[in-house]
């Protein structure tokens, strides 16, 4: 017998002595058996099981190197083979013990290596990448599990596409299962369905961003065609839209393909290809030019569409298209194009935005949206629209014509494209004006045709206190214009207070006697387009005036029975009657009040007043009257 740090021979001396009183007769043989499984990961738990009958006080047990103890059960915490001894103390007739040799083995606990493969149509499968363990149990979280050996896989189908989560554990043979568990949280795929292509976009660094819509939650593929079918150039992730190709190869042709893992079934996108565009640059326009499309059917085609300068410039639904010349250009200045190709299924195919510097012999087209106006201080003001956004212009010139043939050529800043003329003699009236310019290859362009901005003139004298004064005007010559339309306004700053529409050419007249404001101004407006413009403005100036009589007849006979001043354009007024010892006895502030020669409601005496009048006519003109009245009856 082999007792193990004579732990026996210990309780062999000791137990008789605590024993001897207890009148045991009897001897019984040691057995027990093991109530639990003799294999498993540290720590593991065994419970045994007597079976010698003895009395359970009697009764000891060694668990490997562990003391002796009473309780059945006991847990190994270190990887191991071990042994169990059974001892029974049998008093005055000694003890007795059976050793059962290493029949316990402990190991250490290790996570189980596993993949978890989804596959279409809510299936997964579970790959074992181990073979530490002899079997392996896989529990696939719906009430449903599985038992596999080393290296090997289980396929199961879920119910429905929710979360479910696969814990594998290692089981040794006859072993309990203790052993440290793995778990992955999945979400089952359902139909396998190809990728849908949205777009594709050659870059100017030469890679290519691709654009799209990944139907099915598994790993796709990116792949290029070769002379052997298709090869892998990378993965794209799950959940991903866009993905960009470094280095991609101009006409070379992809696809995106998705593989369910267990069926080995594959679904593959729409072809789609790497565009490129090409241009030359020529003498008098760009060559831009382009490939057919690659490797879709050409019933899928629906069109081009040339960009230039980041405008549709033209569409192309012909297949057969592949370039054009572009002869909408301006010598050194930079053009940029770029290709959009659209297909049926909502492909979009787009090259790099490419650039190029043209050159040039045509002759620049005339400036656009050309106007002409006089301003209120009687000045032409011009404006104008360059033909070509961007395109470099080295000079501009004004051309001014009098109408006695006079030119007169003005060189301004090629950077505005307006002009305001303030040496204008209207004796010399009407001013036309053609604009040209001069671009970045020297060339000069096509010089506007003369406008003439409307003229207008006045016939009469401002000095009557009767009479007409008559306005003629011309037509606005090299503009298509309308609604001619007369305005007269006291301030060029303020709507004006009387206007009539007339013909494009014609006579206007305005009644001098019946004129409320000392000074007006007098033009003519016509519609160009969606603007207006004006013509020369004329400044009307009446003299003011105030007169009174040097005497009245207030006898009751109508004639000059009241005394008052005749006036015009006096907006301010006052005048006072004095008598002889210089009491006032009537006062107005009404330019047209009359003293009716009474005095406190009593008839004023013949004789001789002082009239005081103080006056300011529109202009701010004042005017001071003292004189002698005389009152005859």
């Amino acid at each position: 017998m082999n007792l193990k740090n004579n732990w026996f021979l210990s309780l062999l001396f000791v137990l008789p002595f605590t024993v001897c009183f207890q009148n045991i007769t009897f001897a019984q043989q040691p057995a027990f058996g093991l109530a639990s499984n003799p294999k498993g990961c540290a720590p593991l738990t065994v419970v045994v099981d007597d079976a010698s009958g003895a009395d359970p006080d009697l009764i000891f047990y060694i668990f490997g190197d562990s003391p002796p103890q009473q309780e059945t059960t006991f847990t190994f915490t270190e990887p191991g083979v071990y042994s169990i001894t059974q001892l029974i103390n049998t008093a005055g007739t000694g003890g007795a013990s059976v050793v059962r040799e290493n029949i316990i083995e402990v190991f250490a606990p290790k996570v189980v290596n596993f993949d978890v493969i989804r596959c279409a149509d809510k299936k997964v499968r579970v790959q074992i990448n181990d073979d530490y363990y002899d079997s392996y149990k896989i529990d696939f979280g719906d009430n449903q599990s599985a038992s596999v050996g080393d290296n090997e896989f289980a396929d199961h189908t879920y119910a429905s596409e929710a979360n479910a989560t696969i814990t594998v554990r290692g089981i040794f043979e006859d072993g309990a299962e203790n052993c440290t568990p793995s778990s992955k949280i999945i979400t089952p795929v359902g139909q396998l369905v190809p990728p849908t292509i949205s777009r594709v976009e050659y870059l100017e660094d030469g890679n290519a961003k691709i654009e799209y819509t990944l139907e099915t939650d598994l790993t796709h593929r990116l792949e290029i065609s070769t002379a052997n079918g298709f090869d892998k150039v990378s993965d794209i992730s799950v959940g991903s839209t866009t993905f960009t190709i470094q280095d991609a190869l101009p006409n070379s042709v992809y696809r995106i393909s998705v593989q369910d893992s267990c069926s080995n079934r594959i679904e593959s996108s729409q072809l789609f290809y790497i565009s490129d565009i090409n241009l030359t640059g020529e003498e008098r326009y760009v060559d831009v030019s382009w490939s057919k499309p690659i490797g879709i059917d050409d019933s899928e085609f629906v069109k081009h569409t040339l960009i230039k300068d980041d405008n549709v410039l033209d569409e192309y639904t012909d297949i057969a298209s592949d370039g054009i010349f572009d002869e909408e250009v301006v010598c050194k200045i930079t053009y940029c194009y770029q290709l959009e190709t659209e297909f049926a299924s909502g492909l979009r195919i787009v090259t790099p935005r490419r650039c190029i510097l043209a050159s040039s012999n045509a002759i620049p087209p005339a400036v656009l949206d050309v106007y002409a106006s006089f301003t209120s201080k009687g000045r032409v003001n011009l404006s104008w629209n360059y033909p070509l956004d961007g395109a470099e212009i080295l000079t501009a010139t004004v051309t001014r014509k009098d109408k006695d043939g006079t030119i007169n050529n003005y060189e301004i800043n090629p950077l505005d494209s307006v002009f305001e003329d303030g040496l204008i003699n209207i004796d010399l009236a009407p001013y036309c004006y053609s604009i040209s310019y001069t671009n970045a290859c020297d060339l000069t362009s096509q010089s506007t045709p003369f406008i003439c901005p409307i003229i207008v003139e006045m016939d009469g004298n401002t000095d009557e206190e009767e009479g007409v004064l008559s306005f003629e005007w011309t037509i606005f010559e090299g503009i298509s214009t309308g609604n001619y339309v007369i305005e007269q306004t006291d301030s060029l700053e303020k709507e004006p207070f009387n206007t009539q529409s007339v013909s494009r050419s014609g006579t206007y007249t305005i009644d001098i006697e019946n004129q409320e404001n000392q000074t007006s101004y007098i033009r003519v407006r016509a519609n160009m387009g969606d603007t207006t413009t004006y013509s020369n403005t004329i400044r009307i100036d009446f003299p003011s005036f105030v007169t009174f009589p040097n005497a009245f007849t207030p006898n009751g006979d109508n004639l000059n029975d009241t005394y008052g001043v005749e006036s015009k354009f006096i907006k301010e007024f006052e005048m006072i009657i004095f008598n002889r010892w210089g009491e006032g006895i009537f006062q107005t502030n009404d330019v047209n009040g009359r003293w009716d020669g009474r005095y406190k409601n009593s008839l004023a005496p013949s004789g001789e007043y002082t009239m005081k009048i103080v006056a300011t006519d529109q202009r701010g003109r004042e005017y001071i009257f003292t004189e002698m009245v005389k009152l005859m009856r």
